[in-house]
């Protein structure tokens, strides 16, 4: 069950056009931890909800390439999750804390 989760959100990811149809997500060897690795620095999750509605985030407040920087990636995070609490009203005991997702620990959530 988990194994076809993981491979339909990366599909969908697909489809919003926040990463490549040729990402190695979809590659026959990708496991989960390449789509962890791919959300880890927050990037793509903000362009997603930029994507979703489009301004939601001013993509100058984030770091495009934050290059692993725990600061710069946990401040792409926050960005998120906040911005899913204020314009998705998405609860958040429905959310990850951003530590979660950089430390790759509770993925499921």
């Amino acid at each position: 069950m988990a194994e076809t989760l993981w491979r339909e959100c990366a599909e969908w990811l697909i489809k919003q056009q926040v990463i490549l149809p040729d990402h190695r997500v979809t590659w026959p060897s990708a496991q989960v931890l390449d789509l962890v690795y791919t959300l880890r620095d927050g990037v793509v999750l903000c362009q997603l909800l930029n994507k979703l509605i489009s301004g939601c985030i001013d993509l100058k407040e984030i770091s495009l390439r934050p290059q692993m920087s725990q600061f710069l990636c946990l401040k792409n995070i926050r960005t998120f999750l906040q911005t899913s609490q204020n314009v998705f009203d998405i609860s958040s005991s429905d959310l990850f804390e951003p530590s979660m997702l950089f430390d790759c620990t509770d993925f499921g959530k």
